[in-house]
């Protein structure tokens, strides 16, 4: 942290995570470079830090949602002409199986991808097990296969972001958390540090876990519900492939992909009470005991790390992405859970046309608005 803190900025950005960073990069990008991100903690330290790194177009069931990954994800493929570092993204696919249960509902989900020009094919049980030898999944039924799917560095895009941005002016602040919003008659005025206030009329909420704090800090109550997310990585695995494609266990909300010679892997979530979790021994077993009965090159696997994040998720799935009506200079990048990466560049964009335009041009904001929560169902 500097020792001076400025005493005003155009912008002021709260939370310095991919989406805070690359929303500040995004502003920069389009002209606003008097922005300054403020940082509870160091950079990536939340939600960010604790990323599976997957960059997908499979994920998740939204149609609006998968049209701005496959933005995103075309974004990506630019990356390092456009900010000049790499993301050591590797193209190994995405093998989602599922069980007769579930079948239908992937087969549908397949069809709904490659309507939207996401690559997306069905695989046979045959197919399936040609793929990926090692897996034993006896309710096998038929799984799908995402070739355009694969791993990056989490830390290079995160980072990338960030010195893009400063390159164009972005001023950060680390260690420094927001003590308090300002505003009057309606309007944002500034915002308070234990190292002084900085005047600004637009402050952006990309606190990532921290987002319902920093709302209530200027009266502003959001719908979000934090959930823990364990993640397990073992040692080295000689029997297992590395070039072997992210798996996706539909039924048992399992997965998997290599990751540096070994395997990571993780299952769902589970309601947090607290923005700092220790390590959930609990999940981190089950996890293991799953991984065995459907890899087992795992039984004789040695545990390398292990850690428990935080994901910020709202009831429909969908981001609150936008302005506060109720407080003029006040904007919502949050509640993107598990696809913060995944998103990130279409997130960052989307706000800086925004508050640089008016309006945001990419896609519309309207079915990310606030207020969605509160009208009548």
């Amino acid at each position: 942290m500097s020792e001076l803190l400025p005493s005003s900025a155009d912008v002021i950005i709260i939370g310095a995570g991919v989406i805070g960073c690359s929303t500040a990069y995004h502003l920069a990008r389009l002209g606003i470079h008097d922005v300054l991100v403020l940082e509870r903690e160091a950079v990536g330290a939340g939600s960010s830090s604790k990323s599976a790194s997957m960059l997908s177009l499979q994920f998740g069931e939204d149609e609006l949602l998968a049209r701005m990954a496959l933005y995103a994800y075309q974004r990506y493929m630019q990356f390092e002409a456009e900010l000049g570092s790499p993301i050591d993204f590797k193209r190994t696919g995405w093998l989602t199986v599922a069980d007769e249960a579930n079948a239908p509902t992937l087969s549908e989900h397949a069809l709904r991808l490659s309507a939207l020009g996401i690559e997306t094919s069905l695989l046979s049980r045959e197919d399936v097990r040609r793929l990926y030898p090692e897996l034993e999944f006896p309710g096998l039924e038929l799984g799908t296969f995402g070739p355009q799917d694969g791993p990056f560095d989490a830390h290079m895009i995160l980072w990338g972001f960030l010195k893009a941005a400063r390159r164009l002016g972005v001023r950060l602040e680390e260690g420094l958390p927001v003590t308090g919003i300002r505003h009057r008659n309606g309007r944002i005025t500034g915002v308070e540090t234990p190292h002084g206030i900085v005047e600004t009329g637009c402050v952006i909420n990309a606190a990532g876990p921290w987002v319902g704090e920093v709302g209530r800090l200027a009266g502003c109550e959001i719908p979000l519900e934090n959930s823990n997310r364990t993640i397990v990585v073992t040692e080295p695995l000689e029997e297992l492939d590395p070039e072997r494609p992210f798996l996706d266990i539909l039924p048992l909300g399992w997965y998997a992909r290599p990751e540096l010679q070994g395997l990571l892997m993780g299952k769902g979530t589970t309601p947090t009470g607290t923005l700092s979790p220790g390590l959930e021994q609990e999940m981190v077993e089950q996890i293991v005991e799953i991984g065995i009965d459907l890899l087992p090159v795992l039984r004789n696997a040695r545990l390398q790390t292990a850690w428990t994040g935080v994901r910020p998720l709202t009831a429909d799935g969908r981001p609150i992405l936008g302005s506060v009506e109720a407080l003029e200079g006040f904007y919502l990048n949050a509640g993107w859970g598990g696809v913060g990466f995944i998103q990130a560049p279409t997130a960052g964009q989307l706000l800086a046309e925004l508050i640089a335009y008016g309006e945001a041009r990419t896609f519309e904001l309207e079915p990310f608005s606030l207020d969605r929560f509160r009208r009548p169902s």
